[in-house]
């Protein structure tokens, strides 16, 4: 999980469990509805409602999901109208809620978004993609990551000003970046690691093209990263080097790649991460990450702390990519904070790393070095890892979630963390 959001969620937990048990005393019709979860002798979860939705979504018209994304403790989903809606922590304004609430159980759109064809989101914060290039950004702001070096926070979605011709946007940390039609990446916000790769002042509020970087096709975000996929299939990455993520380059010849050398001085500069060719699609967690080959395989550098790696033999971390075992005929990857999730052509879902809260959706609570398959209930075509949780979006367009639901992250209406998959209510 990102550092900065380890302090976050142990104050949000205590927040949380604190008002579930004063609403259980002030309504206690609810009764059994406050005791969180369970596991029957068997060891299957019985599920008990921590307490009712505090929002709950409006009918709408029917629209299917386009595409999903994930927050550090909130979900958004794209709908095929250009839509969006999101559920799940809202301290920061991050779903939209208007302040009224600081969570939602279930999904609510978030107002003022039309003509949405891509979404990301952050720690705290997200970003949508209007279909003209547009950037719009909301919530949290306290590393200029909203472009807007006035405000803490955010409800309303507020325009970046980035580069016109932008076609893909991505993020992680506190910090964003976008992929513009010519190839070149522009990125705003925390650049403390030098994960910005702009050379430019700690924080950047407008957005700076990361030096040095061209004819990229994709890109992923870590928590002190960034990552970019060029149109000859080899991936560079800039930023944090601490933990190989930048794989055999990542510091000079006469320092310490210990956890006290936080930036060295390539870090700041987009280097290519040896021993890669022919990928396809790349995916960033905190301080590890992911790139598919052409021929279905994924491979795995950076940061082992919770065996995401996906490798038997553990190790602090490996600067050198590494084939995640047990692994083949992948067609997709995402990553959540210390946990990794593959979807194979034959639309199962498997995961690896953390799994303390039930994140990889195996009906454990148990880290897995190999990757274990996830409980899904109808072939997948995306996955997505946030904080502690994940989302996937099936063939007929629902969308599942497991992990930790503490601030209604599952979307299903309550207040519990689950390790297996539960459907997403309340989407239009």
């Amino acid at each position: 999980m990102d550092r900065r959001l380890i302090l976050h969620r142990a104050m949000r937990t205590a927040m949380s469990r604190s008002l579930v048990a004063f609403l259980c005393v002030v309504f206690g019709a609810l009764g059994a509805g406050c005791g969180g979860s369970s596991r029957r002798a068997g060891g299957s979860p019985e599920v008990r409602p921590a307490l009712a939705p505090l929002v709950r979504a409006g009918s709408r018209p029917a629209a299917s999901v386009a595409s999903i994304a994930s927050g550090g403790f909130a979900g958004y989903a794209l709908l095929t109208s250009g839509h969006v809606w999101a559920w799940g922590d809202d301290l920061e304004g991050q779903i939209g809620a208007g302040g009224a609430w600081y969570l939602s159980t279930t999904p609510i759109e978030i107002p003022g978004l039309r003509g949405i064809v891509a979404i990301a989101a952050a720690a705290n914060t997200a970003y949508a993609l209007q279909s003209g290039g547009a950037v719009l950004a909301w919530g949290d702001n306290s590393q200029d990551e909203l472009g807007d070096a006035g405000n803490s926070r955010q409800q309303k979605a507020q325009r970046i000003r980035a580069p016109g011709g932008v076609v893909a946007i991505a993020a992680g940390g506190w910090s964003a970046y976008a992929l513009t039609r010519d190839g070149t990446v522009w990125a705003w916000g925390d650049d403390g690691l030098g994960q910005l790769g702009t050379a430019g002042p700690l924080p950047r509020a407008i957005p700076g093209r990361v030096q040095h970087l061209s004819g990229v096709i994709a890109i992923a975000a870590g928590e002190g990263n960034g990552y970019a996929l060029r149109r000859d299939g080899t991936v560079w990455a800039w930023g944090d080097a601490s933990l190989g993520q930048l794989g055999t380059q990542r510091c000079g010849a006469s320092q310490s790649a210990g956890r006290g050398n936080r930036r060295c001085p390539l870090t700041g500069v987009p280097v290519e991460i040896q021993g890669l060719g022919g990928v396809t699609a790349i995916a960033a967690g905190a301080d590890t990450a992911y790139a598919l080959r052409r021929d279905g395989s994924v491979w795995a550098w950076g940061d082992d702390s919770f065996r995401a790696l996906g490798s038997r033999t553990r190790r602090q971390f490996t600067d050198q990519p590494m084939r995640v075992r047990g692994l083949a005929h992948v067609v997709a990857i995402a990553a959540g904070s210390s946990a990794a999730y593959a979807v194979l052509r034959d639309g199962s879902v498997w995961a690896w790393g953390r799994g303390i809260d039930g994140e990889l959706g195996d009906g454990t609570t148990a880290n897995r070095a190999v990757p274990t398959r996830v409980l899904t209930h109808a072939p997948v075509i995306q996955v997505e890892g946030g904080g502690a949780m994940a989302y996937a979006l099936d063939r007929q367009g629902h969308i599942w979630a497991w992990g930790s639901g503490l601030y209604g992250q599952l979307g299903n209406g309550y207040l519990v963390s689950l390790d297996e998959p539960t459907r997403v209510l309340k989407l239009p």
